[in-house]
């Protein structure tokens, strides 16, 4: 049988002398805690030796993200696993030059030490006091700080100079705390907290501030290898303080010990950020900095290493904008090739007395070619905007991943989401998509209601930047309540695979990114479920069943709005459902029930039109019948569907009915027996375009569109084969103008053909018109739904294409076919 398809106390001390009491007071501040800030760990805790630590973000084996507060390389340029002991101690701030505290992030190429930030050797027993030493991290400044001496570093960096003041008065950072912890995915984090007080100074005009503060390096929870570095500050002043906060560095990406790099610093695009790039040695490699997180900063831009890290903002003022109202494009140039800096900076916060204010960025480095897959997954309440989710709501979800490398090609595989009890998906509304091609709709064979799981094929080449996007509409159901976390949050996690095409394009690669949120109850409790039933075989009503060409079956869809159910639904537009290919509708079976208990016969269709108003106690039903038909195959799932549900449950301080748009019911499973042949074939294989100049030319696909799923009940094992004949008419590639592509007896399609696995590297053969087996072993038999779609993905088709080939945009049709096995 063939198968055609298209392819983040006071203490008071006196003394008495004649008779009289002479008090001294003085206040004294209560001692740092290490939860003192709700920075999202709540794994914190205070070392017994007090030295520093490196973490690590894997990219790729033997290359990783590090960072660390302190020294991270050896005398010999490698990295180290941290020993740096004075991480606690004052800070020394002169001048350009600030020492101790210092953050670090640097990438680990194979044990070598590749800075992103300039560092004053690493020489002698390492010098620590070098890490970072011309960069001021962290500074607050007024915004009437407008003098010509500028934002220097020693007078503005927060960790200043507790023990000699040097003119400034900037103290800065004093009782030094260095915590640890771990963040939820288990990666290393960092923060030293600490009393920040500082006394203006007229010359420089750089405030009065009595602030509690915390700095924070944690691996950031969006991008899959980026370190985020953070500032908490909590007011303990009795009166509010103004400031600008602005973060400056002094980059130095690569190997090189020289001061000045002497690079441009580029902007990222969509005033996100700025990146440079190392090119010496034949090394290549990039540092990112990123507002995409959390409080990220509002102005940045490249500029020199100068004094004044305001240079960089218009008129060199804390007040002024850098090149973010430019609205650049991705790699205009922000410098000429400079010693090469960057500041960023936080618009103006006036904070009152113990209130809290938080400012992050997130940072990378990576290597020319290796891609960083950062996958994320985010849902939005469709029928809800106050904050909150409740039973019966409808939730979109979104689950995206974006290649974030250097010069690198991520090959995309799928998207894999188990769907919890308590989510029930809509499966006509999932879609997917990426940068390089169109929303489409996914097949609704993509979700398997009887694990329910959803696995969408994603065949996409991503390359910098670019993103794949699978989105699915769902409705939180009371079984969510069941599944809470300690938090009351409730959680779905989603898995994106695929390969470095690069870097090791036989190795497949998986990363996961998930949403919680948390599920409340409504006042409004109701049960929609359809249920099903073999009626060849005299079934009752089930959650689901089995079957065979030919048999009856009956559905049985039940609305209820439940006893203890504080509010009734008022009325609802249309009861409906939308029935599975390959199942005929009886429609003198259709028949409703209302809530008085009669039956009445509904043959104009499933639709019931107007749902009028079902009481706490009541509910309504809809029966019908189907035959399965030759053309069913594979796992069936029907949801009914009720639309407009308007329930007196108030939804705001205004005492609106609560409106759902679209409730949809607890799905029926029905499995078709006994059928070989294909639940899904690739709609479309792409190869894309090329000009030939005259040339022979040999393409692999960039995209397919579409699954291959089969359904071989039988216990015999098989084979499948794709066919395809170019001097069939009927079938072969022609373009617009009738031409067709000559072979010149060197056939024309190929296909990957494996060995035993989808994993195997593969070898090229010619797809011919008596058809070529996709994998030389058997399949085995006994399969209801076999997924083979990671067989005719990216770079398994291939077309070879002779020098005489006319121009045109050509298409043709490939055959499908089961052979058993003898």
């Amino acid at each position: 049988m063939k198968f055609k398809v298209t392819s983040i106390l006071f203490i008071i001390s006196f003394f008495t002398a004649l008779l009289s009491f002479i008090c001294f007071t003085d206040t004294i501040t209560a001692a740092i805690g290490r939860y003192d800030f709700d920075d999202g760990i709540s794994t914190w805790y205070y070392p017994s030796n007090i030295i520093n630590h490196v973490g690590e973000l894997p990219i790729k084996e033997n290359l990783k993200l590090g960072y660390a507060f302190g020294l991270a390389q050896d005398t010999s340029g490698k990295v180290t696993t941290g020993g740096d002991d004075t991480i606690e101690k004052n800070s020394i701030s002169s001048g350009d030059l600030s020492s101790y505290s210092k953050m670090n992030v640097f990438l680990n190429d194979n044990n070598n030490y590749i800075s992103a930030i300039f560092q004053n050797g690493y020489f002698g027993a390492g010098n620590k006091e070098g890490v970072s030493q011309t960069s001021p991290d962290f500074m607050i400044a007024p915004s009437t700080s407008n003098t010509f001496k500028g934002i220097t570093s020693s007078a503005f960096s927060i960790l200043g100079n507790p023990e000699s003041i040097n003119g400034t008065g900037n103290t800065g950072l004093s009782s030094k705390k260095f915590f640890m912890g771990k963040d939820k995915k288990g990666n290393p984090a960092y923060k030293i907290m600490g009393y920040f007080n500082r006394k203006n100074n007229s010359g420089f005009k750089n405030g009065d501030y009595n602030f509690e503060v915390e700095l924070l390096l944690r691996a950031s929870p969006k991008y899959s290898a980026m370190v985020q570095r953070e500032l908490y500050v909590k007011n303990l002043d009795n009166k509010p303080a103004e400031f600008v906060t602005l973060f400056g560095e002094d980059t130095k990406i690569g190997e090189s010990t020289y001061g000045n790099d002497s690079v441009v610093v580029k902007d990222l695009g969509n005033k996100e950020g700025i990146y440079i790039e190392d090119l010496n040695n034949d090394k290549y490699y990039r540092l990112m900095v990123t507002n995409q997180t959390v409080d990220g900063f509002d102005s940045y831009n490249g500029q020199a290493r100068v004094s004044n890290w305001a240079s960089g903002l218009t008129n060199g003022l804390v007040t002024g904008s850098g090149a973010e109202i430019h609205n650049n494009s991705k790699g205009t140039p922000l410098t000429g090739a400079v010693d090469s800096a960057y500041i960023l900076k936080w618009n103006s916060k006036t904070l009152a007395p113990n209130k809290i204010a938080h400012f992050s960025s997130a940072i990378g480095v990576n290597k020319k070619s290796y891609s960083i897959p950062t996958p994320s997954k985010t849902y939005i309440n469709e029928t809800r905007q106050d904050g909150t989710n409740r039973i019966g709501d409808k939730l979109k979800f979104t689950l995206q991943l974006t290649n974030n490398g250097y010069d690198s090609r991520w090959n995309a595989q799928e998207i894999i989401d188990h769907i919890p009890e308590g989510l029930e998906i809509d499966s006509s509304s999932i879609t997917q998509s990426s940068d390089s091609f169109l929303n489409s709709q996914s097949s609704p064979t993509d979700y398997d209601p009887t694990t329910r799981t959803l696995t969408v094929p994603t065949p996409y080449k991503l390359t910098d930047g670019k993103s794949e996007t699978v989105t699915f509409e769902a409705t939180l159901t009371s079984d969510a309540l069941q599944n809470l976390d300690l938090d009351s949050n409730f959680t779905n996690t989603a898995y994106f695979l695929g390969s470095d095409a690069e870097v090791s394009s036989n190795m497949t690669d998986t990363f996961q990114a998930s949403t919680s949120f948390p599920v409340s109850t409504s006042g409004f409790k109701y049960t929609f479920q359809t249920k099903i039933k073999n009626i060849t075989n005299h079934e009752d009503y089930r959650e689901s069943t089995n079957a065979k060409i030919g048999d009856r079956i009956g559905y049985q869809t039940i609305y209820r709005v439940e006893p203890d159910s504080r509010f009734d639904l008022v009325t609802a537009d249309n009861l409906d459902d939308k029935l599975p290919d390959g199942l005929l509708l009886d429609p003198k079976s259709i028949k409703t029930q209302g809530v008085n208990g009669k039956w009445y016969v509904q043959d104009w269709g499933i639709h019931t039109g107007t749902v009028n108003t079902i009481k706490p106690g009541q509910q309504i039903t809809t029966q019908f019948e189907v035959n399965v038909s030759s053309s069913a195959i594979g796992t069936l799932a029907n949801n009914a569907f009720i639309t407009n549900v308007e329930t007196n449950e108030p939804f705001d301080s205004n005492k609106k009915n609560t409106t759902y748009a679209e409730q949809v019911a607890k799905a029926a499973i029905l499995n078709i027996r006994n059928m070989n042949g294909f639940i899904s074939t690739p709609k479309n294989i792409d190869f894309g375009s090329t000009h030939m100049y005259g040339n022979p030319i040999t393409l692999n696909n960039i995209y397919t569109d579409g699954n291959l799923i089969v359904s071989h009940p039988d216990n015999s094992n098989f084979k499948v084969n794709v066919f395809y004949d170019n001097d069939n008419q009927h079938n072969h590639m022609v373009n617009s103008n009738g031409a067709t592509i000559p072979t010149n007896d060197s056939n024309l399609l190929f296909i990957k053909q494996r060995n035993n696995s989808f994993e195997d590297i593969g070898t090229w053969q010619p797809i011919l018109p008596g058809g070529t087996p996709i994998q030389t072993a058997s399949f085995k038999g006994n399969q209801q739904s076999l997924n083979l779609t990671k067989y005719v993905g990216i770079n398994d088709w291939r077309i070879k294409l002779a020098a005489n080939t006319p121009s045109g945009l050509y298409k043709g049709t490939l055959t499908w076919g089961l052979t058993e096995s003898v």
